[in-house]
This record gives structure tokens, sequence and C-alpha cells, in this order.
């Protein structure tokens, strides 16, 4: 068997378009074997949105001769069963892996899909925010995207491709649940052709959960479905600025960039029978158990069940899809900790559980930043003036006038709440 392989190995650049790995292992002009593994984490509905997307990146890959190995367990275990089985001359990953100083191991290559935003502190973290914003900004304006796969170059290097390397497993099954967002890269290039155009209006609609006014590829942002540098230059061709829906995504790159091993840190070396194998100098950051159980008041924000409409319609969408506008995480992260006292571990772990683009970096970040919030029925009025979004997911409340819809507890006796509680803390 050839020597002469590539390991190409996928993470969040789940792709054909401007994926920085694939171009890599297209240079190396070796034939190549790619894996994916399931995160160790990742929720109910991650895994059916990771399997459309498998499926559909299979597909396009498969048509560049390229065999795509799906897994489920360690990262480094899967991987390292690929190691051994074929001599590889090259490994190409998304994350950082620290090869051992011998000359035997497979060359290592960093596919990084992150705009090159440098640091400016000298212990190697970001600066604050606003400072990173604006330098992400920059880079987000001038990237270049990368060309797409050649197919015919793909299929021909792929002829030199031994044939036990094709057979793969199936894709793992997994438990239906609903979903707001559907996986693969050809919904993510459908949603942003959509939202593209109203790209414009989202400073004006963007903060109302109720109107259309966010792009709703925060998923496909989360496992690279979609290019960043793609999405930039699509907003340079139009000729719009967009920096108040990029914040987002600077956001996004800032958190990982505050735990930039927050996916895990891999080394290449000998094992002690002298093979190639792979092992975590840092393993992927997970959520920990809370301590305690939260009691009702935690059980009642979770099921949306505390009595302030517009936490429980936020709540109750996230349960019913796994999506939540940004500013309604940040009022159920706000009324959890600093109306309902309890620890922001709780909501942390109820957040992991069910969003569909949970990451931990940015769920964590998110949450240290959780504060009080003064008053969540004067919110409500700013985030959903008219009630459609309440009404849309608190169907006993779709009767009531606008006037009682946002505190109905305070709207009298006489009005009609269907079971509807009165909220669970003084606020």
């Amino acid at each position: 068997m050839s020597s002469e392989l590539t390991l190409l190995h996928f993470h969040r650049n789940l792709r054909l378009h401007d994926n920085a790995a694939l171009h890599i292992a297209a240079g190396l002009d070796r034939p190549t074997v790619g894996a994916f593994v399931f995160p160790p984490d990742c929720n109910p509905r991650q895994r059916v949105f990771l399997r459309q997307t498998l499926a559909e990146l299979r597909g396009g890959l498969a048509a560049l001769g390229i065999p795509l190995h799906v897994f489920t367990g360690d990262a480094a275990d899967a991987l390292n069963g690929l190691l051994a089985r074929y001599p590889f001359a090259a490994f190409v990953s998304p994350l950082p892996v620290r090869r051992a100083a011998d000359e035997r191991l497979p060359a290592v290559y960093r596919a990084d899909d992150a705009l090159p935003v440098l640091s400016v502190q000298p212990d190697g973290l970001p600066p604050d925010f606003a400072a990173y914003r604006t330098a992400w900004l920059q880079q987000a304006r001038q990237a270049e995207i990368l060309p797409p796969p050649d197919a015919a170059a793909w299929q021909a290097r792929q002829t030199r491709l031994p044939a036990e390397c094709r057979n793969v497993p199936p894709l793992p099954d997994v438990q239906a649940v609903p979903l707001a967002a559907q996986g693969g890269e050809a919904a993510a290039r459908r949603l942003w052709a959509g939202f593209l155009p109203r790209l414009s209006d989202y400073p004006l609609h963007g903060g109302f959960p109720a109107k259309k006014g966010v792009s709703q590829l925060s998923a496909h942002f989360c496992f690279g479905t979609l290019s960043v540098r793609e999405v930039c230059r699509d907003i340079r061709a139009g000729g719009q600025d967009g920096a108040a829906w990029l914040d987002g995504l600077a956001r996004r790159a800032y958190c990982r960039r505050a735990l930039p091993f927050s996916d895990g840190l891999l080394e290449l070396a000998r094992d002690k029978y002298g093979n190639a194998a792979l092992h975590w100098l840092q393993p992927p950051k997970m959520i920990r158990e809370p301590d305690g159980s939260g009691g009702e008041a935690l059980m009642r924000w979770q099921e949306g069940r505390t009595g302030v409409p517009i936490v429980d319609a936020a709540m109750r969408a996230l349960n019913g899809g796994g999506s939540l506008h940004p500013a309604l995480r940040r009022l159920c992260a706000d009324f959890l900790t600093g109306r309902l006292n309890i620890s922001s571990a709780h909501g942390e772990a109820c957040f992991a559980a069910r969003l569909t683009d949970y990451e931990y970096a940015v769920n964590h970040h998110n949450w240290r930043q959780a504060g009080r919030l003064n008053n969540p029925f004067a919110e409500s009025l700013n985030l959903d003036p008219d009630g459609r979004f309440i009404r849309r997911h608190l169907p006993e409340l779709a009767h009531l006038p606008t006037s009682a819809l946002h505190a109905p507890h305070l709207a009298g006796s006489d009005v009609e709440t269907n079971g509807y509680p009165p909220p669970c803390v003084q606020v």
C-alpha cells in the first residue's frame, strides 16, 4: 500500500466551499481520507443537525473521490484507529496539533479558518471586545476566499487511493427531535441568499424576535457549513457595510480566541509501541454538572412557567426548536441569575443541552456576562411591543389584548389566563 496518504480531519468546517483544510490537502497532492468525530458534548438537536450536514458533506466529498469516515466517541481514539490502519504521510486538521520532534511522524498542517486578527496582549489573549471587533471588521472587509475544489484534479488524485480506504461505515443513528434549523451547506447557502437582501434592515428589525430580522445562521456558523469569508465577500460585493450584523460573528470569533483550546489541543507522537498516535494535551472543555438541583424555580424557568410571559415564550421557543434570538438569550440569562438568584452554571448547562448552535466557548462567555435585570415587563415591551412573539409561543394567552399580555397578573382577576401561573418571584 502507498505510504503517501493524507488524513483530512473535519471539525467546525463542514463544507466544500472556501475550506482551508480541503485546500491544504489538495496542495499536498496525495490520496486523501476524510474523518469527522461527533463532539463529545453535542446534544440531541446537534446530532440531528450534524447527521443532516454529514450526509450532504459525505456525498459532496464522494463526488471528489474522498471517503468520509464518521465516528462517535473520543476523537483521538477514533483518529488513531485510522492512523494505525493506514500509513499516512500527512495529517490536516482545524484543531491545534503539536507534533513531536520525530521525522518519522506524519507531517501536521493546521487549517485555521479564523480571520487573522492579531492579539495585542503579551499573554496571547485577545484585547477587550471593542478593540478586537475593530480589528476583526477590518480583516473581514479584506478577506479573500479560496478557490472551489478542482473536481477533475481530485478525482485523478483519488484513483491512487487503496480500495480498502473507501469502505466507510454508515452514519450513526440519531434520535428524532424538532429542529428549527436544517443542517447542511446547501441549507446554509439558501438561508444566506434569502437574508442578504434584508441585511440593510438588520439595524432596524434585528432586535425584535417576532420579526424576520436575524439570519438564522448561527448553527451553521457554529459547525462551519458557511464560510465567514464568503459572507464578508458577498456583503462587500453588494456595497453594504453590514457592521451591525457582523458584530455577532466577531463576538463568536472573540469567544473562541479567548478560550483558544476549548475544542481541545492534540499532540501527535509515538505511542509505547512506536506507532504514530494522537493524544490530548488538553481535552475539549465540557460543561460540568452544577452543584445542587436549583429547586422549583429553576424547573419553572426551564419549562417556561415563570409567570413572566416574555421569559416563558423564549424558553418554550428554545425547548421547541433549539434556537433562540440573541436578545432573548440575554434576557433569560439575566432573569435566572438576577431575579431568581440561581447560579449561572444551571443556565449554562440548560442552554448546552438545548441549543443547536451550542459551543462551549461562546455559551460559557455569554453566561459569564449574565447580570441584573431591572424590569422584565418593561423589557418585554421593548422586545415584543405588539406581543406577536408571546402569542406565538404562549397560546393560552393569545386572546389577551396587548395591554394585558405582557403582565397578565396585573390585569385583574376577571381576565382568563387558562391556567397560566402568576410570577414565581416578585418583579
